[in-house]
């Protein structure tokens, strides 16, 4: 029995920027950091007592013979991707619902891939998960999107990742623990109850790459200046404002990133005392992050208190192998 964990991560800056058809041609930039909330995937062998040769456990269960046969895209393509043939079982667990936001998919896929390489007594890097988890979602699945979150899951903690034709360049940020305790403090993260798939507007906002250059480029900027505030001795307040810049042209990339029950809710919190926020992940579901002083979190759960809070912490660690018995 192999058990991996992989955290799920919160983007701050510069989402967009690292799709392919914009950092090819222009640096990308993002900034984010994992949580201490985490999807499980086992990897069990399976014996020839069984009628078929591979389980695989998640929202639903499939029992195939073949790899071929799975319906779950991730689950497939991984183990295809593996050269996987000995009979297997896996199950996944998660701590949050999938299609919010959060980078569950590609959380999912470095866990994964993760456990596979240890089952068959591989070693392999994170940036090589990571790489390897872009290839399978993006090229062998076919699912639109950026390159962030594969990194995010991979290595975990704090991440200023570039981007550019040339290569992907990793940079954690080691923010003081009394940094690290302050950003904490002032961020809030409410579920706005909706899970779906972001796919049609990733397709949108990739089509719209050209005409969003300077928006896009100014967000990078923004990567630059939180970095600075992170690292800094600067006002903490600064990084909420930050973050209502970028949710602001956030919202022009395309349509339905944002909606009117995403609107009302970040407009009652900004006037319960938030600085800013976003929305996590493409948009049009999922998670709202607030960030505000801690003397005004109380009169925003009040006006909120039809979401669903998340308490969360940060976790400096990527995809672990948490159990290995043999």
């Amino acid at each position: 029995m192999i058990i991996s964990r992989t955290p799920f991560r919160i983007s701050f800056f510069g989402g967009g920027s690292d799709f392919p058809g914009f950092y090819e041609e222009h640096a990308g930039a993002t900034l984010s950091t994992t949580i201490n909330k985490y999807c499980y995937l086992s990897v069990h062998q399976l014996s020839s007592f069984f009628k078929y040769n591979f389980r695989a456990s998640y929202a639903k269960t499939e029992l195939v013979q073949h790899p071929d046969e799975f319906q779950h895209p991730l689950v497939r393509e991984c183990l295809k991707f593996m050269q996987i043939t000995k009979g297997m079982e896996i199950a996944h667990i998660s701590d949050l619902p999938g299609r919010t936001g959060l980078g569950t998919s590609s959380s999912f896929t470095v866990g994964l891939l993760n456990a596979l390489y240890t089952f068959e007594g591989l070693q392999v890097t994170p940036q090589e998960l990571a790489e390897q988890a872009i290839l399978i979602e993006r090229e062998r699945v076919g699912d639109p999107g950026g390159h962030q979150d594969q990194y995010a899951a991979a290595h975990g903690g704090f991440l200023r990742i570039d981007y550019s034709a040339q290569c992907v360049t990793i940079k954690s940020l080691e923010l003081r623990p009394q940094r690290n305790s302050e950003l904490l403090s002032h961020l809030l993260l409410f579920y706005t109850g909706v899970e779906q798939s972001a796919e049609s507007i990733l397709h949108k906002q990739t089509k719209g790459m050209k005409k969003n250059t300077d928006n896009l480029r100014a967000m990078v900027d923004m990567v630059n200046a939180a970095e600075t505030i992170l690292c800094g001795d600067a006002d903490i307040n600064a990084f909420g404002d930050l973050l209502d810049e970028t949710w602001q042209m956030k919202r022009g990339l395309a349509e339905g990133i944002s909606n009117t029950a995403i609107d009302q809710a970040y407009t009652a919190g900004r006037a319960a005392g938030a600085r800013g926020g976003k929305l996590l992940g493409a948009g049009g579901r999922g998670f709202l992050l607030l960030f505000a002083e801690p003397r005004f979190h109380t009169a925003i759960r009040e006006q909120l208190h039809g979401l669903q809070e998340v308490p969360f912490a940060f976790s400096n660690s990527g995809t672990r192998i948490i159990l290995e018995d043999r």
